[in-house]
């Protein structure tokens, strides 16, 4: 968990694994290819922390709580232990911190991928 903290371990760390897929994946060693395998990896992050974002927003609680209200009305076994209005809703169990380190990692990496493709159009 330490190299989670570390941010700049953990961009040294996703760095290393685009070379490693791109040394195993790319079927011919150009910066082309190596730019596609730095794109997946940085979209994965930023596809990640814009969910959690709207996540955290708030936009998904008035669904969840009505899905809640609903199947406690309609459910035939009632579990009266079970208190619905009491589960915390999706914003409030995403943390901060995630969502930092998904968007931190996805923007230095889309940064990386935009400054190679500035480099590979001016050759």
């Amino acid at each position: 968990m330490n190299l989670m903290r570390n941010k700049w371990m953990m961009l040294t760390f996703n760095v290393g694994i685009v070379t490693l897929l791109f040394a195993v994946l790319a079927p011919v060693y150009d910066l082309f290819h190596y730019i596609n395998q730095l794109f997946y990896i940085a979209y994965f992050y930023l596809f990640v922390g814009i969910l959690l974002w709207v996540i955290r927003g708030g936009f998904f609680d008035a669904i969840t709580y009505s899905f809640r209200r609903f199947t406690n009305r309609v459910s035939k076994q009632k579990d009266y232990m079970d208190d619905w209005k009491e589960k915390p809703m999706p914003s409030e169990t995403v943390e901060k911190s995630w969502l930092k380190f998904f968007l931190f990692h996805g923007g230095l990496l889309t940064i990386g991928v935009l400054t190679l493709l500035v480099v590979y159009y001016n050759l």
